[in-house]
């Protein structure tokens, strides 16, 4: 009897460890190991909305909205009183342009009508449902408690440029200037988004040299260098990038890339598994994983690399291209044949969607 106390005790003080242990994990931007944590949890625990919801933010942390979708309701119906989920559901619903996020951010405001970043995303979203009265109304409550922050500053310009008035949205955007150092952030993203490379290049460069722990920044002027082919400079941004922010799938598998063009493909492979395990669907590694294969001759390796890339990117010629070689050298000629006819019908769709570009500025003109 005393035996079966004890093991009675030691299972159910295991539980709560696996939750944490798996929150841990989450926060060290260890997805799988916090994944097992959370379903070993879970068998034991199916109903927890603790565990549901934690299992969710991984999915959400690797871009599988619609899986943390489902996690998080479930999580809701096992306690709808465990308010801070409406946030969280609201938040990856934000990301797939699910309206229903607009509900789940009011039913959180109730519970903590403070929270200005619940108020922000509630305005943002009113903004896109076209209700632009509201969402100045919500916005301008979040300026009034944090009039320096450049991203209530952005949201109420575009707010209010969505509303008629450009006169108070340049107001707005003029006083970013009062903060150079964000200013600088959001003015050379939007330089780089635009292609002005050098431009983006000089105000990120100021960004990281007034706040070097900045991982936006670092991890932009990375990209930058990567571009100029400065291998050795982006591999130093990049790396200290995942140093700031470990979940930086993109960072992670621009290092890969770099590695593996520099000839340190066993340094690359590495870092190209850890951008799959952060983000779902990413086919960029997937076919960067896929080249490494071929180049060594590995070519079943390289058939599994390029056909789950062609399942995520069926119309990327690149990957269509790689995928026919290797069945070519599989010796599967009727699939390789397939395969490089697709390749030609994607290059034809190319040229003429741009040459009907083409016609169609000249009639403008």
């Amino acid at each position: 009897m005393i035996a079966a106390l004890g093991f009675l005790a030691f299972t159910v003080s295991i539980q709560p460890d696996l939750l944490a242990s798996g929150q841990a994990a989450l926060r060290a931007g260890d997805l799988p190991g916090a994944e097992l944590a959370f379903r070993a949890y879970l068998q034991s625990n199916p109903n927890s909305a603790e565990g549901l919801s934690n299992l969710a933010a991984v999915h959400s942390r690797r871009e599988q909205y619609q899986e943390a979708i489902q996690l998080y309701e479930k999580a809701l119906k096992a306690n709808p009183r465990l308010y801070p989920i409406h946030f969280n559901l609201a938040v990856t619903m934000i990301r797939v342009k699910d309206p229903r996020a607009i509900g789940h951010l009011r039913a959180f405001l109730q519970q903590q009508p403070d929270e200005p970043r619940a108020r922000q995303l509630l305005g943002l979203c009113l903004v896109e449902a076209g209700d632009n009265r509201s969402a100045i109304t919500e916005l301008e409550s979040v300026y009034r408690r944090s009039p320096q922050d450049p991203s209530i500053l952005a949201s109420l310009a575009y707010a209010h440029a969505r509303g008629g008035n450009e006169d108070r949205a340049l107001d707005l955007l003029s006083r970013m200037d009062a903060n150079p150092v964000q200013a600088n952030l959001l003015k050379g993203l939007v330089e780089y988004r635009r292609g002005r490379f050098a431009e983006a290049k000089d105000l990120l460069r100021r960004v990281v040299d007034a706040s070097p722990d900045n991982p936006q920044a670092v991890a932009a002027l990375g990209r930058l260098h990567l571009l100029e082919n400065d291998d050795a400079e982006a591999i130093r941004l990049l790396d200290s990038a995942v140093k700031l922010n470990p979940t930086d799938a993109e960072s992670w598998y621009q290092i890969g890339v770099l590695h593996a063009r520099n000839e340190r493909v066993d340094q690359g492979i590495p870092c190209l598994r850890k951008a799959l395990s952060l983000r779902a669907n990413y086919a960029d590694p997937h076919y960067q994983l896929g080249r490494i294969a071929f180049d060594r001759k590995e070519y079943s390796g390289a058939l599994r690399e390029f056909e789950e890339a062609r399942r995520i990117l069926p119309n990327q010629e690149a990957i269509r291209l790689m995928l026919g070689r290797t069945y070519q050298a599989l010796g599967r000629d009727s699939e390789a044949k397939a395969e490089f006819e697709e390749v030609r019908r994607l290059k034809a769709a190319v040229i003429e969607r741009d040459r009907q570009r083409v016609e169609s500025d000249a009639l403008m003109r």
